[in-house]
């Protein structure tokens, strides 16, 4: 079972949102994640650690909002920092 399909369709909305913006900012870092298997495992962790940010910005209203996408940017930064502290 693909855990994407157990999401609502707000959040499914917010996931592929994150999805975008994960490949366009963190290619590489996107394909290892690809490569190795735990993507969809890591973006919806990202999806949890940026909802009070698409609360913030009332997403999907935002979705073109810059300010979200250099928010949602930040936080995957500080994530896979903290990531790197635990091997990858």
């Amino acid at each position: 079972m693909n855990p994407i399909n157990l999401l609502e369709p707000q959040e499914r909305e917010r996931y592929d949102y994150l999805k975008l913006v994960f490949e366009e900012e963190f290619e590489e870092t996107n394909l290892v994640f690809h490569v190795s298997g735990i993507l969809v495992y890591e973006l919806l962790n990202l999806l949890n650690a940026c909802a009070y940010l698409f609360e913030e910005f009332g997403f999907p209203e935002s979705e073109d909002s810059r300010l979200l996408r250099y928010a949602i940017t930040g936080t995957i930064d500080d994530y896979l920092k903290g990531g790197k502290e635990n091997g990858f």
